[in-house]
């Protein structure tokens, strides 16, 4: 006599949901091992897709704003009103300005420092440090 095995329902309760993914042609939420779309009906590529995850894409477009303000603009600032940490970026811009542009040098050299750092992270990693955990500095 056989006894059947019994396979874990999906509606068990101590299962959480899925984990679920971003198509790559519509960008719509699809659970991470479907191989197509429910939505729009493409075929998924084996690889991850991070194309039309809007976190990345948000990230992305920070990144490059942020880091190249720092370039081009640190000594005031700029790039830390972009991410959001205004006390830093007044504390920038005061230094700047307030020393009659003596500390120029000094406030210009951190934001080309920061500028580079902001432009080689992945976008996970920058998403990770500066938009969530909000890190302040270098």
């Amino acid at each position: 006599m056989k006894i059947p095995r019994s396979e874990p329902s999906e509606a068990s309760p101590s299962r959480s949901s899925p984990p679920t993914k971003f198509c790559h042609e519509c960008g719509e939420s699809i659970r991470k091992k479907a191989r197509i779309c429910p939505e729009c009906g493409v075929k998924q590529p084996e690889g991850r897709s991070k194309r039309n995850d809007p976190l990345l894409r948000q990230a992305n477009s920070q990144k490059m704003a942020a880091g190249l303000c720092a370039i081009f603009l640190g000594a005031f600032g700029v790039h830390k009103f972009i991410l959001g940490m205004n006390r830093q970026g007044i504390l920038l811009l005061l230094v700047t300005v307030l020393s009659c542009g003596i500390a120029y040098g000094v406030t210009h050299t951190i934001g080309i420092i920061e500028g580079i750092i902001y432009l080689t992270k992945t976008d996970e990693e920058f998403r990770e440090l500066y938009i969530e955990e909000k890190k302040e500095w270098f």
